[in-house]
């Protein structure tokens, strides 16, 4: 029902009955933007991994909402139609600008601190943030990954793509060095030589 990198608005009173002992910042930070992303983990309708973000990168913290708590869900996929004005730096609207010229098919979208912005109206990204995508694929060469890393370095910011299989996802730029990647899955990290297999 809900994937890694999925943005979930919640009902933050509901969650808040639940989660009691947050930190005073994650606290905050629910009660002014009611969004959690869903982690890498197994689930049922009563323990949804997910995250909370604050302002700053080491304000970070896992925790678990249920199906009933949550209003709305925003993919990568989905957030990739909206407009680059929701995004307040200019470089950041520029970058998501070349990658849609990129990368015109559906399979990809933001992830991270852009996705957030893109789904909140909060601004999070800063001059030196990373753009995150998330990119849907089947299997693709390493002189071909090569060739993506080298066109998405046009862009005015650092985008860092993370490849989604039917069993997990790995880093486009480790690929490209082809050399194996650490591979996620739902329930830990692997080292692989091929990423493709079991896709």
């Amino acid at each position: 029902m809900f994937d890694p990198h999925d943005l979930l608005k919640i009902n933050v009173n509901e969650v808040l009955k639940t989660n009691s002992n947050l930190p005073h910042w994650a606290n905050c930070s629910l009660q002014k933007s009611p969004y959690v992303v869903v982690r890498r983990g197994a689930y049922d309708r009563l323990s949804i991994p997910v995250g909370v973000r604050g302002k700053s990168r080491n304000e970070r913290y896992a925790m678990f909402v249920s199906v009933d708590q949550v209003v709305d869900v925003f993919t990568p996929y989905q957030l990739r139609t909206l407009s680059s004005t929701r995004l307040q730096l200019t470089k950041a609207q520029d970058t998501f600008e070349t990658i849609k010229q990129l990368w015109k098919s559906e399979n990809w979208g933001p992830t991270g601190s852009v996705g957030f912005e893109l789904a909140t109206g909060t601004k999070v990204m800063r001059e030196q943030s990373d753009f995150d995508i998330l990119i849907q694929s089947e299997f693709f060469s390493v002189p071909v990954a090569k060739e993506y890393v080298k066109q998405l370095q046009a862009a005015p910011m650092t985008v860092d793509p993370l490849i989604q299989t039917k069993s997990g996802w790995f880093s486009l730029k480790e690929y490209a060095l082809g050399k194996g990647v650490l591979f996620k899955t739902m329930t830990g990290l692997e080292l692989r030589t091929d990423p493709w297999s079991n896709s």
